[in-house]
């Protein structure tokens, strides 16, 4: 699958996240020399480390950029760059499942 299409499926899985009240830090994916698929959290990690400490061969790296989500990837000297709006989050998520009050 191209460098684009992973990023595309990746921004729509970070929309998700962001909709249902997920975290707002970012997080880093990249396909390893063996093929597999392996996440670290946050977005501190340089693309070219990757490719040189773990054997990289695709890395993306999602974050939330003021109000919008980004999505940056690099592979074989192409990179490609996503951003869309975050999704609105309603007062629900600052709330949460509890129930604050009772009626008699």
């Amino acid at each position: 699958m191209e460098l684009y299409e992973r990023a595309a499926q990746l921004m729509e899985a970070a929309q998700a996240a962001a909709a249902a009240g997920g975290s707002e830090e970012g997080w880093t994916a990249f396909i390893n020399g063996e093929g597999g698929w392996q996440m670290i959290v946050g977005v501190e990690h340089d693309p070219r480390a990757l490719v040189w400490s773990r054997g990289a061969q695709a890395v993306w790296q999602v974050r939330r950029h003021g109000p919008y989500i980004r999505v940056e990837g690099w592979a074989e000297g192409r990179r490609c760059l996503l951003e869309a709006p975050a999704p609105a989050r309603g007062a629900g998520c600052l709330i949460g499942d509890q129930r604050l009050y009772a009626a008699a």
